[in-house]
C-alpha cells in the first residue's frame, strides 16, 4: 500500500516533465521558425504521448477529442477566408480604407488607437472568433496600404480583447467563477475599476506602439504621406508625377495630367496603381517580409480584375453586414453562416459556374493551408489536455515553490501569468492551476478574491498569444501571419502591459493584497 502513492507521484512527475518538454520544444521551434506549424503540432505531441506510455489507440482517442474542439473553427476559417477574399477582390473594403486614411490623414497612431477601440466594441459579446472575423478583414487592407505590420494589428486586437474578457460572460471569468463558486457578475463588479484602468492604459499603449511603428516606417523610407506635405513639393514634372502617386497612396483621387494617354496597365483593387515591372517604387510600403506579412496575397486579389459595378458593391456590403449580424446574433452556427455567405458571394460576383470554380481555386490555397493548421492544433490540444499532461504540469508547477513564498503565491502566478499562457491552455490555467493556487494561498491567510483577481489580471491579456487558443489560429489565417513571429512580436509588449495593470491595480487598492 505504501508503494502505490509513491509510484503515482513518480508517474505524475514524469507526465509533467514530458508535457513541459513537448511544449518547450514545440514553442521554441515555432518561434525560431525551424519547424512548420503542422509538423510541430502533430509530430511532437504524438511523440511525447508515446514516450509517456500511451498506446496508439489512446492517442487516437485524444486526437478525436481535440479535433472535435477545433472542427467548427477550422470549417469556419476555410469558408471565412474564401468569403472575405471574394469581398476584397471585388474592392469592397477600398472605400473604408480611403475614408479611414482621409479621417486619420495617414496617422499611424490614430489608426492604432482606432484598432483597440474597434476590437473592444466588437468583443462585447466575448467571442474571440467573431471579433477577429470583424476586425481583421476590415483593418488589414488599411494596415497593408500604409505599410503597417499585420502583427501590430494582431497585437492591438489581442490586448483589447483580453481587457474585454474581464466581462462576466468572458471565458476566463466564467471559468474562475466555476472554480471558486462565486457568481461571475459578483466577480466582475470587483474588476470594473481594473477594467476601466486597463482601457485607459490600453489607449496609452496603442499610442506608444503607434509611435514605434511610425518610426519604423520612417526608418525604412516608407513614412505616410500627408496631402499638405505633397503640396509643398516642387512644381517640376518629376515632382508632379510624385504628387499623383502619393495622392493615390493617400487614397485621394489623382489629378489628370495633360499629354498623350499612357498604355493601359493592370491595376490592383486596393490602390488602383500600376503593377508589374513598370510599377513605380513608392515610399509607403516596407519591403521587409516580417512587417509586410508573409501572406500579403492571402486575400488573393487579381491585379487585372475589372472595377466592380456599384450595384454589386452595394450587394456585397449588404452580404457582409448580414454576415456580421448572423455572427453577433448567433442565429446560425458560424460555419453554416459562412457557407451560406460564400454561396451568395459567388453567385453575386461570379454568375458563371466556371468563374465560381476559378474563384475558389484562386483563393483556396490559403484557406486550406490555414484550416489544416487549425486541425493540427486540435491534435496538439487533444493530446496535451486529455492525456493529463497539462493538469500534472499545473499541479507540479506550484509544488516546487519554497514555503517562504507561499503567502505571495497568487502574486507570483499573476506576475508570470502571461508566460504561463504559453505552456497552459486557458482551461488548464483556471481548472487545474487556479484551484491549487487558491487552496495553498487561502491556507496561508490570503483571501479567495485576492487570489482570483491576481491570477485573472495577470493572465487574461495573454489569452490570444497562446497556441492553445483556437481563435488565435483563425486570426493568424485571416491576417496571413505566422504564430512564431506573432509570439516574438507580441510577447513582451503584452507581458509588460499585464504586469503594469497588475501592479497599478495593487498599488491603487483596486485588487486587495491579501
Amino acid at each position: 500500500m505504501l508503494i502505490l502513492p509513491h509510484t503515482r507521484i513518480q508517474e505524475d512527475t514524469m507526465l509533467s516533465l514530458i508535457g513541459l518538454a513537448v511544449i518547450v520544444t514545440m514553442t521554441t521551434l515555432l518561434i525560431l521558425g525551424r519547424i512548420a506549424p503542422i509538423v510541430g503540432l502533430t509530430v511532437i505531441p504524438v511523440t511525447g504521448a508515446l514516450v509517456a506510455g500511451y498506446t496508439f489507440t489512446e492517442i487516437g482517442d485524444f486526437f478525436g477529442e481535440g479535433l472535435s474542439s477545433v472542427l467548427n473553427v477550422a470549417v469556419m476559417l476555410v469558408f471565412a477566408i474564401l468569403f472575405f477574399a471574394i469581398m476584397n477582390q471585388a474592392g469592397l473594403f477600398d472605400p473604408l480604407v480611403r475614408l479611414t486614411v482621409k479621417l486619420t490623414r495617414g496617422n499611424v497612431v490614430a489608426i492604432c488607437v482606432g484598432t483597440v477601440l474597434l476590437a473592444a466594441v466588437c468583443h462585447l459579446d466575448g467571442a474571440g472568433a467573431s471579433t477577429f472575423l470583424i476586425v481583421i478583414p476590415a483593418l488589414l487592407p488599411l494596415y497593408r496600404h500604409l505599410g503597417m505590420s499585420p502583427y501590430l494589428l494582431l497585437l492591438l486586437a489581442a490586448m483589447s480583447m483580453g481587457v474585454l474578457n474581464m466581462l462576466p460572460w468572458g471565458g476566463p471569468v466564467g471559468r474562475a467563477s466555476a472554480v471558486v463558486g462565486i457568481d461571475p457578475v459578483e466577480l466582475w463588479r470587483g474588476l470594473i475599476p481594473v477594467q476601466i484602468l486597463s482601457l485607459v492604459l490600453l489607449v496609452i499603449a496603442a499610442v506608444l506602439l503607434g509611435l514605434r511603428e511610425q518610426r519604423r516606417i520612417a526608418a525604412r523610407g516608407g513614412a505616410p504621406v500627408i496631402e499638405e506635405d505633397v503640396q509643398e513639393e516642387s512644381s517640376s514634372e518629376a515632382a508632379a508625377e510624385t504628387r499623383v502617386e502619393e495622392r493615390e497612396l493617400a487614397t485621394v483621387a489623382p489629378a489628370a495630367r495633360p499629354g498623350p494617354p499612357a498604355p493601359p496597365t493592370p491595376t490592383s483593387h486596393l490602390d488602383r496603381r500600376p503593377v508589374g515591372p513598370h510599377r513605380p517604387r513608392h515610399r509607403f510600403r516596407p519591403e521587409h517580409p516580417d512587417f509586410a506579412g508573409d501572406n500579403d496575397d492571402v486575400w488573393g486579389a487579381h491585379d487585372d480584375a475589372p472595377a466592380t459595378p456599384r450595384w454589386r458593391m452595394a450587394t456585397n456590403a449588404v452580404l457582409v453586414l448580414a454576415m456580421l449580424a448572423l455572427l453577433i446574433s448567433d442565429i446560425l452556427p458560424a460555419p453554416l453562416a459562412f457557407m451560406l455567405g460564400l454561396s451568395a458571394a459567388l453567385m453575386v460576383n461570379h454568375p458563371r459556374v466556371k468563374d465560381q470554380m476559378e474563384a475558389i481555386k484562386s483563393h483556396g490555397g490559403s484557406a486550406v493551408a490555414t484550416g489544416a493548421i487549425v486541425l493540427a492544433a486540435g491534435c496538439f490540444l487533444g493530446i496535451m489536455e486529455h492525456s493529463g499532461m497539462l493538469d500534472s504540469l499545473a499541479t507540479d508547477a506550484v509544488a516546487i515553490l519554497p514555503s517562504a513564498l507561499v503567502p505571495y503565491l497568487h502574486l507570483i502566478v499573476g506576475f508570470f501569468g502571461l508566460p504561463l499562457e504559453l505552456v497552459l491552455s486557458t482551461d488548464a490555467h483556471y481548472f487545474a492551476l487556479l484551484p491549487v493556487v487558491e487552496g495553498i494561498s487561502t491556507e496561508a491567510g490570503v483571501g479567495t478574491l485576492s487570489v482570483v483577481y491576481a491570477v485573472l489580471v495577470g493572465n487574461i491579456i495573454g489569452t490570444f498569444i497562446s497556441p492553445f487558443a483556437a481563435a488565435l489560429w483563425l486570426a493568424l489565417g485571416l491576417a496571413g501571419c505566422d504564430i512564431g513571429k506573432h509570439i516574438r512580436y507580441s510577447f513582451f509588449p503584452m507581458w509588460i502591459f499585464s504586469v503594469v495593470v497588475l501592479v497599478l491595480a495593487l498599488a491603487l487598492g483596486l485588487i486587495p493584497w491579501s
